[in-house]
């Protein structure tokens, strides 16, 4: 039912970015060819600038509430973390825009979450405010500024569609998520739990040293809510550093039943983590199936990838793969931005070195 809701919704919002264009179209055809240009210029504009100016809200408010931004879509630019740096890079203009964030510290993460989430929304309410403002005072003092007029309708689409309290096939608005974590919802409340998690692991705590509540005091959520493998994720960390390897692998087991809901890049990460514990079990012939399914993954330069590589080396009794691999995990690890992630992936290096 509020799927279909938002489904209705997000067609109301689409037929009122048509009518707000062709109205300004209509204006400006009325007058002179240079005032049709500057209309679709104008439309362009907003759709480029109105997703980066909604991201750039969220990264603002993240930076003020003590928060990394490890991921920036908006248009067809992104920011990401690569080899511990960030970089620019491009995207699908038609791929969800997105901003994903890490504590730096734990505490006050309610507060800290909801002005984070609502940044956004202000960024483009304020922006919307303003060239409204300008676009009324140059039509009334001057003349008609169809640049400022085309770009309106798409910047009032974009703003319309996240300041509803929906929840579209690309996931919740920043409406949806504000009221959940001001009510205490079960998502919510397993988010805040979570980003209460990574901020401790910027402090510097591994996983297994941070308070077990975080990770089990928890609702139990549907299987294709997003939080559902975040926190079954966490765990698995937990109870691996903890050495407590049936519950590991209950979890991570539990993760391979939902991986049709991961995107690619987390399925990859299952796999590979399959592929470790399959290592440490000698069940060599899963070891190799699992691996094929997460290539990409091992092949990149990090700690993690050389902690499972040099355990599955083990298991096949290559002494020298597993001297070099844990030469190079150690390498890696001073590229981690993450203090209690460099501290976990330390205590497996060396667990295999034994």
């Amino acid at each position: 039912m509020k799927r279909r809701i938002s489904t209705i919704y997000a067609i109301f919002c689409t037929l009122l970015l048509v009518a707000g264009f062709l109205l300004t179209f209509y204006f400006a055809w009325q007058r002179e060819t240079s005032d049709v240009v500057k209309c679709l210029v104008g439309f362009f504009l907003g759709f480029v600038f109105s997703p980066i100016l909604h991201e750039l809200g969220h990264v603002c408010f993240a930076k003020a509430a003590k928060m990394d931004c490890v991921y920036v879509k908006c248009f067809c630019f992104k920011v990401y973390i690569k080899d511990g740096r960030k970089r620019f890079g491009f995207a699908s203009p038609f791929s969800a825009d997105q901003t994903q964030v890490l504590p730096k510290t734990g505490g006050d993460m309610q507060k800290r979450a909801a002005a984070y989430t609502l940044g956004g929304l202000i960024f483009s309410g304020i922006f919307i405010l303003v060239t409204v403002a300008c676009a009324v005072l140059t039509t009334v003092f001057v003349s008609s500024n169809y640049l400022l007029w085309g770009i309106l309708p798409y910047m009032g689409y974009l703003f319309l569609l996240n300041v509803a309290p929906m929840e579209y096939a690309s996931g919740k608005t920043d409406a949806s998520v504000y009221i959940g974590l001001k009510r205490n919802y079960d998502a919510e409340k397993t988010m805040l739990s979570a980003m209460e998690i990574q901020g401790r692991l910027f402090e510097g705590k591994s996983f297994a040293e941070i308070d077990e509540t975080l990770y089990f005091d928890l609702p139990q959520l549907c299987e294709d809510e997003p939080l559902f493998a975040v926190i079954l994720d966490l765990r698995y960390r937990y109870y691996l550093e903890k050495e407590d390897f049936a519950a590991a692998g209950k979890c991570l087991n539990r993760l391979v039943s939902v991986m049709e809901y991961l995107p690619y890049e987390e399925a990859e990460k299952v796999a590979a983590e399959l592929v470790y514990m399959n290592s440490l079990r000698g069940e060599l012939e899963d070891a190799e199936t699992n691996a094929q399914a997460c290539r990409g993954f091992l092949k990149q330069e990090t700690a993690t990838a050389k902690r499972i590589l040099a355990a599955w080396s083990k298991a096949n009794g290559n002494a020298q793969h597993v001297e070099a691999l844990l030469a190079q995990g150690a390498e890696c690890l001073k590229k981690e931005r993450i203090a209690g992630v460099k501290k976990f992936e330390q205590i497996l290096l060396a667990r295999i070195e034994k």
